[in-house]
């Protein structure tokens, strides 16, 4: 059973929703959608709404969804400032339950021998474990992008303390 909350972020968070998903967030996230639309999903879904717009904000609370306006633009401030209002636990960059940053699909482990001529060869030699998207086939590996990502996450847990 699935505890952790699903989000859908609003157009102006785009860089937010990535971070979530590498969190380990279900993060719908759509660079242009209708506050409706983005309404609708979050009462169809069961997802909470994560926005910088204040009336989208207050129309999601009327309707009794589940909403965090978000304010600033430092990203460890805006995690931080979603996890006041629902408590998301400890923070780990954890590929095997990280979601795709490009569209929020599953990831699944993949053997090497079938990601040949899809990424770098100097990656393909350095690099032991990848996983592929299940929906857009983006491959991933722990690069020196992953080693930023867990002090991202150290600095969120370090917050919360």
């Amino acid at each position: 059973m699935n505890t952790r909350p699903n989000f859908v972020i609003d157009s102006m968070l785009g860089n937010l929703a990535k971070k979530l998903r590498i969190l380990g967030y279900d993060s719908k996230y759509f660079s242009t959608i209708e506050d409706d639309k983005l309404v609708l999903i979050a009462k169809n879904e069961k997802r909470v709404i994560i926005t910088k717009d204040e009336q989208l904000a207050k129309n999601a609370e009327k309707q009794n969804i589940m909403c965090v306006l978000i304010r600033g633009n430092d990203e460890l401030e805006q995690v931080v400032q979603i996890n006041s209002k629902i408590k998301l636990g400890q923070f780990s960059v954890d590929t095997d339950s990280s979601y795709c940053i490009e569209c929020n699909g599953n990831l699944e482990q993949v053997e090497k021998f079938r990601i040949i001529g899809k990424v770098p060869e100097g990656v393909l030699e350095r690099e032991k474990k990848f996983w592929m998207c299940n929906a857009c086939k983006k491959i991933y590996w722990e690069g020196t992008h992953f080693q930023k990502l867990q002090e991202f996450a150290a600095r969120l847990n370090d917050r919360m303390n």
